[in-house]
């Protein structure tokens, strides 16, 4: 009998498989704690492994960098930040902790890893600085970012060697609400290549590549597929996901395509209006496979509206091929951005 896992790397592949799948329930997934690497423990003022302060305080949806924080002053001095040695964080005891309670026979398993090229630079002089040295500082900004590539590269491989993960999910934004942060052709000159060995280095360990890209990204679709993408999260509604799908799905697996800000994770928004705008989706979203019905969810409550829907939805579709479902899960399961909602 097909298992979960085998359902859902069906879509992963590009296939479309037997019923719905989401990261939510067919998934293991956990921000790797082997390093001190942007904020863990949500504490205020907290420096990280790159000497970056994060702060986490009550009403805020996600760590930021602490205001006022700037590492780098200027990026022509970018080697004075000495990065740290990888090799020398407790790889066994963070994987220990990380993957307790992991089903690998009957879901399949990721580790996401947070701040990316773009992301980690603007972490260090802020976005306007980054984006300012993109376009006038751009040979500078290249040996920056190879460095920053050979050490994500060292990660990948201890990653694989002590999580030994189906899948990475790579953190790195490049869209906000209605545009892209920089210009197609500097995204394909400064970060492009850089992602190419990324994406090697992963598959290369025989493991998948998901991206996790936030905002308006749908002019680069056709870069992340020559890229070797397996899959792209969270796919905003600004991006148009069924058309993108439709025209795509062949190509990558397209995860998300909910409407999170103007519903699901809108302040006070309902049960039902939740439910109505998860089963609209899947019913938009789910024929022809290649798809993943996961919003990234910043309330956890959002997974029981999911599960609602996806076990209604997939009932006749286990039935037709007789797989036997976990019961329903009846709390809402924390997940790697819903800190802000714990109690």
């Amino acid at each position: 009998m097909i298992t979960a896992r085998e359902n859902i790397l069906m879509a992963l592949h590009h296939e479309e498989p037997y019923w719905v799948p989401s990261h939510y329930l067919d998934q293991n997934t956990c921000v790797y704690t082997a390093s001190q690497e942007g904020a863990h423990g949500y504490g205020n003022r907290q420096i990280d492994c790159f000497g970056v302060s994060w702060d986490f305080q009550p009403g805020m949806e996600g760590q930021m960098v602490t205001p006022g924080t700037k590492r780098l002053e200027d990026i022509t001095e970018w080697e004075d930040l000495k990065f740290p040695d990888p090799e020398k964080w407790d790889w066994e005891g963070g994987a220990a902790r990380d993957t307790a309670g992991w089903d690998r026979k009957n879901k399949i398993s990721s580790v996401i890893m947070i701040n990316g090229l773009f992301e980690q630079m603007h972490t260090f002089m802020g976005v306007e600085e980054a984006a300012v040295d993109l376009l006038m500082e751009p040979e500078a900004t290249e040996d920056f970012l190879d460095a920053l590539t050979d050490f994500r590269i060292k990660q990948i491989q201890l990653i694989k060697k002590y999580y030994n993960p189906d899948k990475i999910t790579f953190h790195d934004d490049y869209g906000e609400a209605r545009n892209l942060m920089m210009s197609k052709d500097t995204w394909k000159e400064l970060f492009k290549p850089r992602l190419k060995r990324i994406v090697e280095a992963v598959h290369g360990e025989d493991m998948l590549y998901e991206h996790h890209s936030c905002g308006y990204i749908a002019p680069l679709i056709e870069e992340f597929i020559d890229l070797g993408f397996d899959a792209l999260n969270p796919l905003q509604i600004q991006n148009d996901p069924y058309e993108l799908k439709k025209k795509y799905r062949k190509d990558l697996c397209f995860v998300g395509g909910f409407d999170n800000q103007g519903i699901l994770d809108r302040p006070g928004a309902t049960y039902e209006e939740r439910v109505q705008e998860i089963r609209k989706r899947v019913e938009m979203m789910a024929p022809g496979g290649s798809w993943i019905a996961h919003p990234v969810m910043i309330d956890p409550t959002i997974g029981l509206a999911l599960s609602d829907v996806l076990y209604e939805h997939n009932q006749p579709l286990w039935d037709k091929v007789g797989y036997v479902a976990p019961p329903k899960p009846m709390m809402a399961a924390a997940n790697a951005y819903t800190k802000g909602h714990e109690d």
